[in-house]
């Protein structure tokens, strides 16, 4: 682990080349699935929940349909953070008790959400045992149906590494973005940790870290360190899907009520998101069978 929080000296400032550097494929989707961007991270607070927001919702303003789903079952904090009343949880999936289109919340033309959280429909039960694993899948699976018609779906797994391994589906259309949010050891060595496990659970996975709150030089510094030591100790190169700047202005405007595509209409992290996203769009075709 101390290769791992060695960071190399006169580190170059993150350019979209950096995006390429990898011996694992990234991945196209197959049969005719929509890419999928699992965004997780590997300790609490490092920002998977604003940063799905900001993909999902820059991708949706250039006119892509987008599905965006809160894996949560307990908060749901999606739905707040949008600002939008959903019409149901994806925990009311469970035991088939509803079907995919009941829990579909449309945020705008191009965005539809599937909230976290609890059971919301009239007729779910108001008390019941935790979601067991199989569960969990099974409810996940039924949501996948949601993004035959879509161009992207975003899922923000939060830092549970149970959310992004029963997200990952036959298709094959996902990848990992591994949220890194600090440049000090704990931070560098969870989102490591995040990286091991899932190259360990689902080797076929592709891997990519997004930094968070940092960019120029000190990202690069945080990609290279977790680079190294998968690179040393995993034996695969993730890649770097870019770097998210502290953005001060947007965390004022959103604590001040300010809806989240106002607060984030131009701001330096949401430029830096749809950077991000528009790469991932761009790496396979858009057009799906049927369409």
């Amino acid at each position: 682990m101390s290769l791992l929080l060695t960071v190399p000296r006169g580190a170059a400032p993150p350019t979209q080349a950096d995006g390429i550097r990898s011996t694992r494929s990234a991945g196209d989707a197959r049969n005719g699935a929509a890419p999928t961007l699992l965004v997780a991270s590997g300790r609490g607070g490092a920002g998977a929940t604003l940063l799905s927001a900001l993909l999902a919702v820059s991708a949706a303003g250039e006119g892509r349909r987008v599905l965006l789903v809160d894996t949560d079952d307990f908060v749901g904090a999606l739905a707040l953070t949008l600002g939008v009343t959903p019409r149901g949880s994806w925990t009311d999936l469970r035991a088939g008790r509803a079907v995919p289109a009941d829990v579909a919340t449309p945020v705008s033309a191009t965005l539809t959400l599937v909230a976290g959280g609890p059971p919301r429909l009239a007729d779910a039960p108001r008390s019941a045992a935790p979601m067991s694993a199989a569960e969990r899948k099974a409810c996940m699976r039924r949501v996948s149906t949601l993004a035959e018609t879509m161009d992207l779906v975003v899922l923000d797994c939060g830092a549970r590494l149970d959310h992004v391994l029963g997200a990952v589906t036959p298709a094959g259309s996902e990848r990992l973005l591994a949220v890194s949010a600090g440049s000090d050891p704990v931070g560098l060595a969870a989102t490591y940790a995040l990286c091991k496990a899932v190259g360990l659970a689902r080797p076929a996975l592709p891997v990519e870290v997004l930094v968070n709150r940092h960019e120029g030089s000190e990202a690069a510094r945080c990609f290279d360190a977790i680079e190294a030591g998968a690179r040393q100790f995993l034996g695969f190169t993730p890649r770097l899907a870019g770097a998210i700047p502290a953005d001060p202005t947007l965390d004022a405007a959103l604590r001040a009520g300010m809806p989240f595509p106002d607060a984030a209409a131009g701001s330096p992290a949401a430029i830096a998101a749809h950077h991000v996203v528009m790469r991932v769009l761009a790496e396979r075709p858009l057009s799906r069978p049927g369409t």
